[in-house]
């Protein structure tokens, strides 16, 4: 880790060279944990692309405004410590294996932002997304120890004071400030702010509920195009692929990413209330099914997409590990399983 002096110096270092630079990449070798950088805020006219990798962050917004010419942001192994992220120019946004606050949600406010990944996010909350009218493509994939999680198995807020996923909504709701930025406790806390995508991914575990919380307000995919969903979206009988085939009307591909074992799903209520048995989009030309074995999952999610109008002629299975038979259980002559 850096020591205080140490830590103004790099500071200082790149306050200089971002003066003369198009692109900056600061790697810090570290052994246990990101190195902390103290003020952060650059003012560069000619920066376009920025990579950190390896370093703390812990000012309370990481404001790029004096930044005017960058498009490209990358952190990678950072600690992400903030709870405002702004800048005016941005269009590429990259977080890989990065931990944030597990009780502040980081409000990303980039209106010309084009390209969000968050890659293996880590310990903390999924970001708070502003509005994002210009993204096109989005790859979110939350990690193993993500905070929002109810210990009871809800995708609303339970009202638990010691469940440690519900606490931050409890903090929000009686107006504490020390829990990051204000946001409509009756609103998307993310999903809103991906509906612009034409290309989405979207994993996670199957406890974590930030996803089926936001389907409570159904925000509509109108640009949607090609989806990739993995065993989240199984849970409380297919609450979110239901959701995403109704709300997605020019989607062409959509893919399954399945895990090698089912995960334990605890039995809750779905918050999104399908509309009847109306259909998926007239445009779907594809879906994909990736696993590893042909298991209970598979004909499930069959069950479900045949009966949201998706015909077998549409529909592929890749699987290392073929169970006999599949094809006669299901009567699936056209789907293709791929050892």
């Amino acid at each position: 880790m850096l020591s205080p002096a140490n830590q103004r110096r790099a500071t200082n270092w790149i306050w200089k060279a971002v003066h003369r630079v198009r692109v900056l990449r600061l790697h810090v070798v570290h052994e246990q944990e990101p190195s902390p950088l103290s003020d952060l805020h650059l003012v560069s006219q000619h920066l376009t692309k920025l990579h950190l990798d390896g370093v703390s962050v812990n000012d309370s917004i990481l404001d790029f405004s004096g930044c005017p010419a960058l498009v490209e942001l990358t952190m990678e192994y950072c600690d992400v410590f903030v709870k405002h992220l702004l800048s005016p120019s941005l269009k590429r946004l990259r977080f890989a294996s990065c931990d944030s606050s597990e009780y502040t949600r980081i409000l990303i406010s980039l209106p010309s932002l084009v390209s969000l990944e968050l890659i293996e996010w880590q310990r903390g909350r999924a970001p708070l997304l502003g509005s994002l009218p210009w993204l096109a493509r989005a790859v979110v994939e939350l990690g193993d120890d993500a905070a929002d999680r109810c210990s009871k198995g809800r995708f609303d807020d339970c009202g638990a004071y010691i469940c440690h996923g519900c606490r931050y909504y409890y903090h929000h709701h009686h107006g504490d400030p020390e829990y990051g930025p204000g946001y409509d406790r009756n609103d998307s806390i993310f999903l809103k702010g991906l509906s612009e995508a034409t290309d989405l991914e979207l994993s996670a575990e199957s406890d974590v509920i930030v996803f089926n919380r936001d389907l409570k307000w159904c925000p509509t995919f109108t640009k949607l195009k090609t989806l990739l969903l993995n065993d989240w979206c199984l849970a409380a009988d297919h609450n979110a692929l239901i959701y995403f085939l109704q709300h997605s009307p020019v989607l062409e591909k959509l893919t399954f990413q399945l895990s090698k074992a089912p995960p334990n799903v605890m039995k809750t209520e779905g918050i999104y209330k399908p509309l009847g048995q109306s259909v998926a989009s007239n445009c779907l030309k594809l879906v994909e099914i990736r696993c590893a074995e042909i298991d209970s999952r598979v004909y499930k999610i069959l069950k479900t997409l045949t009966t949201y109008g998706i015909s077998l002629e549409k529909i592929n299975i890749t699987s290392r590990i073929s169970r006999s038979g599949c094809d006669l259980a299901f009567g699936l002559n056209y789907v293709v399983c791929t050892n």
